[in-house]
């Protein structure tokens, strides 16, 4: 732990109000002004274009990048990247190698674009849940694009510029020995800051009423996060929260805690995917829909290095638009979704996926090497389960961690059943029964862990293939 750490730690409450309130200042300096402003505007005209008109700006946008990238970057450079006319920029850009977190790490710097090399940048860390983490590089018109788009989608939402918000984040806000509060007050942006890592049934009571005090437009939050407030409101009848929305982000958002938060809270419950990386932004409106905002740049699923097919499933590769310091072109985000098969019933022409399904590592590899995926509503049905994580340690081995009340043996034995009906006869699994699941670094409740592919060796430098 940083001394700075330490000393906001051992701060009374109100410090820690006060130290989160001025670097909520900074942040809001940095993150809002004539740029925002700017492309907010342009935004909102350009949400219901039509299909052809979205492509075509896509098209010049992506033309101009390669351009900046060929004359301005080293990295690309060295790669011998050619220019390309806005005709031909998608298919020039299908020619490139995808590019992965191992080679970005590596290459550092030598990706910023010349004319940036010099000044005072801004170095944003992505969350180095499955490794060490990545940097990446921007300045302040930069961050004011990216947060023009999240204004984009908190307004589709029904949420007001400078509305109150309760944010769920990994941040450590309070001590982990701490008795409560455990929240926090950023009063720079009308803000309440929870921990995301104090959250028991000994606790969950005081964070309802934490919120009910503070009334938040918006609720910004995991979904593991907003499934046990959920879960409790509904269990006490309690009305007192009435956001106008709820956004989730960085786990799967699964159907039953969409429904069950909406129960909850009266509201829309709207996803969005995004990254430090600043590649790609998807966001999710009132009809379930997954847009893909094009504005923001270009984004391909791709299946063993071809582009999925609709209802197929990809791994999402990236070029964004908005970072000309440091433009990561087709970037292998290591996250998987579903192409959808058609345009969404709300209107609007982006390209449309039919759900966001969660990273790489979150995949449970069988010993005839089958990826399954998409194992956790098999625990829904079992009413008395709180939490579930699903561990694989070895080829043919995996432990699941439960959080449960009173579990019948029964329900045990079925939980084991259904994984094998999923995982094949040659998977050993193991039920463990744990008074809580460890968050990640940042707060997260991974629901399935591979620890086999992470022990797995970085991808070849040169590899040309998706991760």
């Amino acid at each position: 732990m940083s001394r700075a750490m330490r000393l906001y730690h051992a701060a009374p409450v109100w410090a820690q109000n006060a130290a989160l309130s001025a670097y909520g200042l900074r942040l809001r300096v940095l993150r809002y002004g004539r740029e925002e402003r700017r492309v907010s505007a342009r935004l909102r005209e350009m949400e219901w274009w039509p299909a052809e008109r979205l492509e075509a700006y896509q098209r010049d946008e992506l033309s101009a990048l390669l351009r900046h990238a060929t004359l301005n970057v080293p990295f690309y450079r060295e790669r011998g990247l050619r220019p390309a006319t806005m005709e031909d920029a998608m298919s020039s850009l299908r020619e490139l190698p995808v590019l992965t977190k191992a080679e970005v790490q590596r290459a550092g710097r030598v990706l910023i674009a010349d004319q940036y090399r010099d000044r005072r940048l801004e170095e944003i860390h992505t969350g180095g849940t499955t490794g060490t983490p990545l940097a990446v590089y921007c300045d302040s018109q930069v961050l004011q694009r990216n947060y023009a788009f999240f204004e984009r989608f908190k307004r589709s939402a029904g949420v007001r510029a400078g509305a109150r918000v309760a944010t769920f984040a990994g941040r450590p806000l309070v001590p982990p020995d701490s008795n409560g509060p455990f929240w926090r007050h950023n009063f720079a942006s009308n803000q309440l800051l929870c921990s995301s890592y104090h959250i028991a049934p000994a606790t969950i009571g005081s964070y309802v009423d934490a919120l009910a005090r503070f009334g938040p437009e918006l609720i910004d939050s995991y979904p593991s996060n907003l499934e046990p407030l959920a879960r409790h409101i509904v269990a006490t009848g309690d009305e007192r929260l009435r956001p106008r929305a709820v956004i989730t982000s960085s786990e799967t958002l699964f159907p039953e805690v969409r429904a069950l938060a909406e129960r909850a809270f009266g509201c829309p419950v709207v996803d969005h995917y995004g990254g430090a990386e600043m590649v790609a932004f998807v966001t999710q409106c009132a009809h379930g829909g997954y847009h893909v905002n094009q504005e923001y740049g270009v984004l391909e699923l791709l299946v063993d290095g071809r582009p999925a097919e609709p209802g197929e499933t990809g791994e999402i590769v990236a070029t964004g638009f908005i970072n000309p310091v440091m433009p990561l072109l087709r970037y292998a985000t290591g996250d998987f979704a579903t192409l959808a098969k058609g345009r969404c019933a709300c209107g609007r022409q982006s390209l449309c996926l039919e759900r966001i399904e969660g990273r790489m590592d979150d995949v449970i590899e069988t010993p005839e090497g089958r990826l399954v995926g998409r194992i956790d509503p098999i625990f829904k049905a079992v009413s008395s389960l709180h939490e579930t994580q699903v561990i694989q340690d070895a080829i043919d081995h995996v432990r699941v961690e439960v959080v449960a009340g009173d579990i019948a043996q029964h329900e045990l034995d079925e939980l084991a059943a259904q994984l094998r009906l999923r995982l094949g006869p040659t998977m050993r699994i193991d039920i463990v029964r744990v008074s809580r699941i460890e968050r990640t670094a940042r707060g997260k409740l991974r629901t399935v862990v591979n620890l086999m592919r992470r022990r797995a060796p970085a991808p070849a430098a040169e590899a040309p293939q998706a991760r």
